[in-house]
């Protein structure tokens, strides 16, 4: 996707199968035309060796959202109720690195919760319907 009025934000998306789910994901990568940055691709490749993490950081921010949409707690396996959906990235060359990572749930109410991350520290999670 080349941004003209802002060609440093330019970026690739991409389907990826995400190896710690099995499932395809979306991505983005900043880029120009002659593909991703290095720097995104060594940021998504980085991704599955800290899945874990990434998932306990980011659970207090699901269990907000569940709490307030569901009025119920986020259970323990978070995979019966939501499907990592993707992640995003700002540009890797800076640092702290701006990211998210997104889960939709998976239940008769549709949500998509993006959590975004300033380096390793999350954020308020967002909620579209």
């Amino acid at each position: 996707m080349f941004i003209a009025k802002a060609p440093e934000r330019s970026y690739w998306e991409c389907e990826w199968t995400f190896s710690k789910t099995e499932t395809k994901i979306s991505i983005d990568l900043p880029g120009d035309e002659n593909g991703p940055f290095p720097e995104s691709r060594q940021f998504y490749l980085g991704l599955p060796g800290r899945f874990e993490q990434i998932l306990a950081t980011a659970r207090p921010q699901l269990q907000e959202v569940f709490v307030r949409w569901f009025e119920q707690e986020l259970p323990e396996d978070i995979f019966t109720v939501v499907k990592l959906a993707g992640f995003g990235l700002e540009d890797a060359r800076r640092q702290p690195v701006h990211w998210d990572v997104s889960f939709e749930t998976t239940g008769d109410l549709w949500l998509s919760i993006t959590i975004p991350f300033i380096g390793d520290t999350p954020q308020q999670a967002t909620v579209d319907t």
